[in-house]
């Protein structure tokens, strides 16, 4: 078998970036539920028709405007979770069919949910869209929402990171033989072409008639530095060579950005380029503390198996929202309640499909075999591919054993 044969390592940090993870880092699935929340919360603030008063659905919309800046945090923290998991005798088609069994079949469920649905979801049958969702490349289409977000409207970002999986054995190789110093100036350059690229957004128009939502938002190569930047992120820390701001500094700068600084500029820069620097400092702080045994309310039992189905959540949220608004037609309800009764629904669509799709899938296509336990009396750290998977969204193996309206921006 070919392996992801990382090429020329460094030899005085390479053995720590291709070694089994020193620890799990729960933590970082423990944040995924609060971005998948913030997500969740921008949808019902644009999308819900049954709520409120004028005052409220202002508040709603003003506060939880940043919550698109969450697929960032998710895309920077795959690649985190990709390297920090890295094997030195993986393959690439291991790799691939390991995602493959991750994302897809939950995919493809809500897929025929959505169709099934379509007559509700205000949208009309198309071939294109259904077959750009089916394959994954609807965010490579450019001036087209309702390829991007037809159907199940949200998995447009799954579209970027099967693009990120198909990248990575090649990525980790180049980047496997650089120095610290080398992953710092990938990582920082990553971040600063998210940040820059807004400012370009009148060339592509002018030249290719592309729109600044494709541009900033959407295209998976233009969304590549966010993966890029988690991977690097993720050498550093897993060789000791962190140097950052803790998890409260870092968790203030994204409370800054996301509810203060997205308010501040145009809008093609609050779509990633106002957060991506502080969401990457939230996730090397956040896996540093779970390193060292600091306290961390993300690391709360309940917490992590809401990180666990956030990715189900993500999938399912959208579908409910428009789903609710057509059962409730031009009714309006308080907005409390509403909110309580969408969220809940959701949570326990979550539940079923992370539960009865997706744990099933990966068991029966990532090809994973029954590990044999190690017979030893000390506790040791979860291996990488327990993390793997529990910063995913499924249980461990060792576990196992014993934008608006349609034009949406997220």
């Amino acid at each position: 078998m070919k392996y992801l044969t990382f090429g020329k390592p460094n030899p005085t940090i390479a053995p720590s970036i291709t070694s089994p993870s020193p620890g799990r880092l729960d933590s970082l699935t423990g944040l995924r539920w609060f971005a998948a929340l913030l997500i969740f919360l921008y949808h019902f603030s644009y999308e819900d028709k049954s709520y409120g008063t004028a005052g409220e659905v202002q508040w709603l919309k003003h506060t939880f405007f940043g919550g698109p800046t969450a697929v960032s945090f998710f895309f920077v923290l795959s690649g985190f979770v990709l390297a920090w998991t890295l094997r030195a005798d993986d393959t690439k088609v291991g790799f691939w069919r390991r995602r493959f069994a991750r994302i897809y079949p939950s995919h493809l469920v809500m897929f025929l949910v959505a169709l099934v649905a379509l007559p509700w979801l205000a949208q009309h049958f198309s071939w294109r869209a259904a077959l750009a969702n089916v394959t994954l490349t609807q965010a490579w289409v450019p001036g087209d929402d309702r390829i991007w977000f037809g159907f199940n409207g949200v998995s447009w970002s799954l579209s970027c990171e099967f693009f990120f999986y198909a990248m990575f054995p090649f990525l980790a190789r180049w980047l496997r033989g650089l120095s610290v110093r080398g992953w710092y100036v990938v990582g920082g350059l990553s971040c600063l072409f998210v940040v820059v690229l807004p400012f370009t957004v009148e060339v592509f128009r002018s030249v290719l008639g592309w729109t600044p939502l494709f541009v900033t938002y959407l295209l998976p190569p233009l969304r590549l530095p966010d993966f890029l930047a988690g991977i690097c992120l993720a050498f550093i820390v897993k060789a000791g060579k962190w140097r950052g701001p803790g998890v409260v500094i870092s968790l203030g700068l994204c409370a800054a950005a996301l509810f203060w600084g997205v308010h501040q500029v145009p809008d093609e820069f609050h779509r990633a380029a106002v957060t991506v620097i502080p969401f990457s400092l939230l996730i090397a702080a956040a896996a540093s503390a779970d390193l060292r045994g600091a306290p961390s309310v993300f690391r709360n039992k309940r917490i992590v198996y809401l990180g666990e189905i956030s990715f189900c959540f993500y999938l399912v949220h959208e579908l409910v929202i428009y789903l609710a608004n057509h059962v409730m037609g031009s009714r309006d309800i308080a907005t409390v309640p509403n909110l309580i009764a969408v969220f809940c629904i959701a949570l326990v669509g979550a539940v079923l499909l992370h539960e009865f799709v997706e744990k099933p899938g990966v068991k029966l296509l990532s090809g994973s075999r029954k590990k044999t336990r190690p017979r030893v009396t000390r506790i040791d750290p979860a291996p990488a591919a327990d993390f793997e998977e529990r910063a995913n969204g499924a249980e461990p193996e060792t576990r196992r054993h014993g934008p608006v309206s349609r034009t949406r921006l997220a």
